[in-house]
């Protein structure tokens, strides 16, 4: 059971309502998963704020074809592009889940944001999502380019597993001596397949993502019961909490929630970035749960709502970037 007393208490009603736990017995299904995915962003993430341009295109990787969707304010600093690579467990969310916050953050950050629409497990399994969202960032310039945006500042932003992407994507691409972006924005990352971290007790159960399902949803990306892994879970590709490359990580946000099982893993990264002198800066919100940057309709706090979080995102963007500087 959650402890009320250390929720934000529009967590707490959400909890002890709509985010209840599925009294149904047996293991999740991807079916499932997919669906309320979708349903709790339409009930709790509310109407779309207007931005004022969206469109579509496509991008060739190695691993095929990948669908994105472009957001543009109509304050839009044309030379800074945002990557942003949505969570789900890598197994649920797609453009639509995400659209909202994606929306949210091109209002915030005054710049292009471009949402990748990667492949997602069981059907398509540890590496290929990594390998796609690498080459976009690699691409992201040239593809930017196709509808006249001289980009001159690129970062990548991205929540949970979306974020675990990104950050192994990074090592990837150091691993390769290729262009990292020039910021990074880690939105409660996952980032350690061991499972071994207190928060993985404290918050096991009653709050939304529990330690339980976190262990399918690795388990369906990565195609095999963890238990086989050995010292495979150290894999950097896999956890990169390990990588050995974090000293060329580029200037990085990293925003995890305080009732996460994933917290503690994100304050490690913090810490070990810090250790390898990146620039780092470290968002602990208070109250909130795994989750919660989706559910802008009903978390309203003025300083640790979603919104509240976007406008924070949006000032470390301009700081790294120059996403607000004038043209």
């Amino acid at each position: 059971m959650a402890d009320t007393e250390i929720l934000h208490p529009q967590v707490a009603d959400l909890l002890a309502g709509v985010l209840r736990p599925d009294p149904t017995p047996g293991a999740p299904t991807v079916e499932a998963t997919r669906s309320a995915s979708h349903r709790l962003g339409e009930m709790l993430g509310g109407p779309g704020e207007p931005v004022h341009r969206i469109w579509e295109s496509t991008a060739e990787t190695s691993q095929g074809s990948v669908r994105l969707r472009w957001y543009q304010a109509e304050d839009v600093q044309r030379h800074t592009l945002v990557i942003y690579v949505h969570g789900g467990g890598w197994v649920a969310g797609d453009l639509d889940t995400h659209d909202i916050l994606c929306r949210g953050l091109a209002l915030r950050s005054h710049a292009t944001v471009v949402s990748i629409d990667y492949s997602l497990a069981p059907e398509n399994i540890h590496p290929r999502p990594i390998l796609e969202v690498a080459s976009i960032i690699e691409q992201a310039r040239a593809l930017a380019g196709g509808f006249g945006l001289d980009i001159r500042h690129l970062a990548a932003a991205g929540d949970s597993a979306g974020a675990h992407l990104i950050a192994s994507a990074l090592h990837h691409l150091a691993v390769f001596g290729r262009g990292l972006p020039d910021a990074a924005i880690l939105i409660y990352p996952v980032l350690d397949a061991s499972l071994a971290y207190p928060s993985y007790t404290r918050f096991a159960e009653g709050y939304a993502l529990t330690a339980e399902r976190m262990r399918w949803f690795w388990e369906q990306y990565l195609g095999r019961d963890l238990d086989t892994l050995g010292d495979g879970l150290r894999d950097p590709y896999i956890s990169p909490l390990h990588s050995p490359n974090l000293h060329r990580f580029p200037p990085t946000l990293v925003i995890t929630a305080a009732c996460d099982v994933l917290h503690d893993e994100g304050v490690a990264l913090a810490d070990r970035l810090r250790q390898k002198d990146v620039p780092v800066e470290y968002i602990d919100v208070p109250g909130q749960i795994h989750g919660f940057m989706r559910y802008r309709k009903v978390l309203t706090d003025p300083k640790h709502g979603p919104d509240a979080i976007l406008n924070r995102i949006g000032d470390f963007l301009a700081r790294q970037t120059g996403a607000n500087a004038a043209v």
